[in-house]
């Protein structure tokens, strides 16, 4: 498989160990407002199980699907992995569609706009990210960025048939933490995502 970088750099062990550290972080996870799910057409199913076994747990008030794009059904992903979580049991009266964004970024303004209009903005404290293992740490700086004051925390899907500690071992995934990881510098830059703040972000080292 071809990465998208275009010159992915040398997998050495310490590269895969900053990678592991910094890239694929984790948090605490704890009873949170609400369950942020991004949408995703590669990973929904991984996706929607992590969202789904949370709200199973108790974990989370509500979850918010936020995912414009178009799949192959002719809906756009939130409706889709809306319709998976109440498969999963999760009560439609506690899912939220946001139906518009096509980016992360736009995940995270277009989320907290409608939850605005909802008149429950001011109610959330405390949220759960779902998303892409590789994608983790863009998550949650993302989140960073248009809602600093939230406490963060990522709940990882991995739709791979390795663990997410074998990643090296699986070229597919490899590439996906590659991409990722070269993203991270550029974004910053760009300012579409900011540094992880401990205080609002629980990281577990």
């Amino acid at each position: 498989m071809t990465c998208a970088v275009s010159s992915p750099p040398k997998l050495t062990p310490q590269l895969i160990a900053e990678i592991n550290r910094y890239l694929l972080v984790r948090t605490e996870i704890r009873k949170a407002d609400l369950c942020l799910l991004f949408g995703s057409h590669k990973s929904a199913d991984a996706r929607v199980q992590v969202a789904a076994q949370l709200w199973c747990d108790g974990l989370v008030e509500r979850v918010l699907v936020s995912g414009g794009e178009y799949t192959e059904t002719g809906q756009c992903e939130a409706y889709d992995m809306g319709e998976a979580l109440v498969a999963q049991d999760v009560p439609k009266s506690r899912i939220i569609l946001e139906t518009r964004a096509a980016n992360t970024g736009e995940n995270v303004v277009f989320s907290m706009e409608l939850l605005k209009e909802l008149g429950i903005y001011e109610a959330v404290q405390l949220v759960i990210a779902v998303g892409s293992v590789s994608a983790s740490r863009r998550y949650i700086m993302t989140l960073e960025r248009y809602w600093p004051e939230v406490i963060k925390m990522i709940a990882p899907a991995n739709k791979y048939p390795v663990s997410v500690a074998d990643w090296p071992l699986h070229a597919e995934f490899a590439c996906e933490v590659l991409d990722e990881w070269g993203k991270i510098q550029p974004y910053l830059t760009a300012g579409y995502v900011h540094e992880l703040n401990s205080e609002t972000c629980p990281i577990i080292d």
